[in-house]
C-alpha cells in the first residue's frame, strides 16, 4: 500500500473511530459497539500491515502499532492526558513519520512487489 491510500485509509478509519465514539458517548448499546470496534480494528490492521509491508516490515508489528494508539486516543480518555497519553503519542510520532511520509521500498522484498507494479485484479484462471 502507497503512502497516499495508507493516508486515506488511515483518514477514513479515524473518522469512523471519531463517529463511533460520539455515538458511544451518546447511549450506542455496547452490545453493537464491541462488533463494530472489533471490524474498526480489524480494518485497522489490514491497513496497518499493507504499508508495513511495502516498506519492507513485518506485518505482526501493526499489533504494537494499535496498542500505543489505544494508549494515545483522546476520545476514550475522560480526564486529563496522563504520562502514558503523552508517551503513547511520543512513540507514534516517529512511526506515523515513517508510515505517512517515507516511500515504499523501489523493488521486490520478502512480501512482494511494489503496489505500483501489482496489478489491480489477478486474472481468473
Amino acid at each position: 500500500m502507497g503512502r497516499t491510500a495508507f493516508v486515506l485509509g488511515l483518514g477514513v478509519l479515524l473518522v469512523l473511530l471519531a463517529g463511533l465514539d460520539a455515538w458511544k458517548a451518546h447511549g450506542l448499546p455496547s452490545w453493537l459497539a464491541v462488533p463494530m470496534v472489533l471490524a474498526l480494528g480489524y480494518s485497522a490492521l489490514c491497513v496497518l500491515s499493507l504499508r508495513l509491508h511495502d516498506r519492507g516490515r513485518s506485518g505482526w508489528w501493526s499489533w504494537i502499532v494499535l496498542f500505543l494508539f489505544s494508549l494515545a486516543w483522546p476520545l476514550s480518555h475522560a480526564a486529563a492526558p496522563d504520562v502514558i497519553n503523552i508517551g503513547a503519542i511520543i512513540l507514534l510520532l516517529p512511526v506515523g513519520v515513517d508510515l505517512a511520509l517515507m516511500p515504499g521500498q523501489k523493488g521486490l522484498n520478502r512480501h512482494g512487489p511494489p503496489p505500483s507494479q501489482r496489478p489491480l485484479f489477478k486474472p481468473v484462471p
